[in-house]
């Protein structure tokens, strides 16, 4: 009986025994599901804090692997089996294999891992917000250091989502080599040490780093309070002065309307609206300049930016003051130079009596351009300085030249000896420009010991040319440039009379015929000038 009764009680025990070594287990699976859900969590590819753990202790295990290695060789070299040998060139393959991933980890091996994503791009400095173009820079401020924030605060929230992870994950650790010792199974000591150390790391790196971040974050938040408010301030001040601006526009307009339809001198209302623009100018400058002239580098800053408008508005001003620049610098004219200017159809030619900061006066001789086009001599003529820029300005005494080539043509009929015409003409032109030859000559070898000038002859020219009315006789020769009309008022007279007094010669006019049918034949062209 008491036999039956141990057996009974023994049989019991065992099935308590072993129902408690069924739900240790179950326990045991839910808390390895649960480690492995953890792991996932924690991949080493999707978390920062977790790869760059990994990658120090593979690190640190491949050093001391290559250390081994090479231990290992150092005694292999005092060896002269083939063994040895075999042994050591693999050996040395692996060590070569163990620095190409050594090298490809980099920095892992640090001491403090986390140092370098601990630390965090410093906020820049506010900048201050005292004119219109600093607002630009105060809004930028504003937005990248919101964005630099963002960024740290991901960064942080990683960390500690990282850390929280940890934490469960040792805790189940700790649940489940607890049920492993129940089971009489061995414990996995090394995967508990590694998250308790990787878990230190990570709180006390979560320290300092939440601490930077809330000292940054406090600096940023005053900081960008303080720009705000300037960026506020600036824009108020400048919505102020755009509307005195307006304002004053608005009535300098309305003025220059008035004396528009007051004035009927045009003169006078160009006169009135340039005083407007120049006294609207001065006023909007100085109250601009009132408003930001507290500090010379801001200011100098406004002056560099609205240069810009006023070099638009006054284009042509600032464009003679360059050319003034130019003309002086260059040397181009001087006063005393006869200039000829020709723009939009007019042709201007004079003496330059003043050479001014924004133009350029003259006076008009009797010259062959005012005799065949503008029929007006003597007046005073004002050149604005900028057309150095856009036209041709032709100087007849550049660098002390005091002589210019002059032609004249004459048509002589096709019976005529042409020969006999161009030998009269050219003694006639070599007599009276004797003297200005040979000074040209002597100018121009001047010339080529400055210049790349050719040998140019200064003799008398006569050239030849088939004309519609018979031969066309020109001659060219040289005179001073402030007499030319004089000498070929000389030269032309002469040679019209040796021509008429000469045999064989004779000067070509228009002719008409009248046909037998008394049906006029078409006039010929207007014979050109004959002078």
């Amino acid at each position: 009986m008491k036999i039956a009764r141990f057996i009974i009680l023994f049989y019991f025990l065992a099935l308590a025994c072993f129902a408690q070594e069924d739900e240790a287990q179950k326990q045991l699976d839910e808390v390895t599901a649960q480690i492995k859900q953890i792991d996932e969590k924690l991949d080493a590819e999707n978390n920062i804090w977790i790869k760059r753990f990994v990658d120090q202790r593979d690190f640190l295990a491949l050093q001391t692997e290559q250390a081994q290695i090479a231990a290992e060789i150092k005694q292999l070299l005092t060896r002269r089996d083939s063994s040895s040998r075999q042994r050591r060139e693999l050996l040395e393959e692996r060590a070569k294999t163990l620095q190409m991933r050594l090298d490809l980890l980099g920095s892992s091996g640090d001491a403090s891992p986390y140092e370098t994503l601990s630390k965090s791009e410093p906020i820049p400095d506010a900048p201050e917000v005292r004119n219109p173009f600093a607002i630009i820079g105060g809004l930028s401020y504003s937005r990248e250091g919101a964005r630099m924030l963002k960024e740290q605060e991901i960064k942080l929230d990683s960390l500690r989502s990282t850390i929280s992870l940890e934490q469960e994950r040792q805790d189940l650790l700790e649940k489940q080599n607890a049920l492993l010792s129940q089971l009489k199974k061995p414990i996995s000591a090394t995967q508990y040490a590694e998250t308790i150390t990787l878990l230190t790391s990570l709180k006390n790196i979560e320290e300092v780093f939440a601490t930077a971040f809330s000292v940054q974050e406090k600096r940023f938040r005053a900081s960008d309070t303080q720009v705000k408010m300037q960026i506020e301030e600036e824009v108020s001040k400048l919505i102020a002065i755009l509307i005195a601006i307006a304002i004053l526009i608005a009535f300098v307009f309305l003025l220059k309307l008035v004396a528009k339809r007051a004035v009927k001198d045009a003169n006078r209302v160009f006169s009135i609206n340039r005083a407007a623009n120049i006294v609207t100018f001065i006023i909007i400058l100085l109250i601009l300049l009132f408003n930001y002239i507290n500090n010379l580098v801001y200011f100098v800053t406004f002056l560099g930016f609205i240069s810009a408008g006023i070099a638009i508005a006054m284009k042509d001003w600032f464009m003679s003051l360059l050319g003034w620049l130019v003309i002086v610098i260059g040397g181009s004219v001087h006063i005393g130079d006869r200039i000829r200017i020709v723009r939009d159809g007019d042709t201007v030619v004079g003496d330059v009596l003043e050479i001014g900061l924004t133009r350029i006066m003259l006076f008009e001789d009797i010259t062959l351009s005012t005799f065949e086009t503008n029929r007006r001599a003597g007046r005073i003529i004002h050149i604005p300085n900028n057309y150095v820029f856009t036209n041709i300005i032709q100087n007849y005494t550049y660098n002390e030249m005091q002589t210019v080539w002059d032609g004249i043509d004459v048509v002589i009929t096709f019976e005529s000896n042409h020969k006999k015409a161009q030998k009269i003409a050219k003694e006639i032109a070599a007599k009276h420009a004797i003297g200005y030859t040979d000074q040209t000559r002597k100018h121009y070898n001047n010339l080529r010991m400055r210049f790349n000038l050719r040998a140019v002859s200064v003799e008398p020219r006569v050239f030849t040319f088939a004309h519609i009315y018979g031969i066309k006789v020109s001659v060219w020769y040289l005179t001073n440039s402030y007499s030319t009309l004089s000498l070929r008022s000389v030269i032309g007279s002469e040679i019209i009379d040796a021509f008429n007094a000469a045999e064989g010669i004779k000067i070509a006019y228009p002719t008409y015929v009248v046909g037998a049918d008394k049906t006029p034949a078409e006039p010929p062209p207007v014979l050109s000038d004959l002078t």
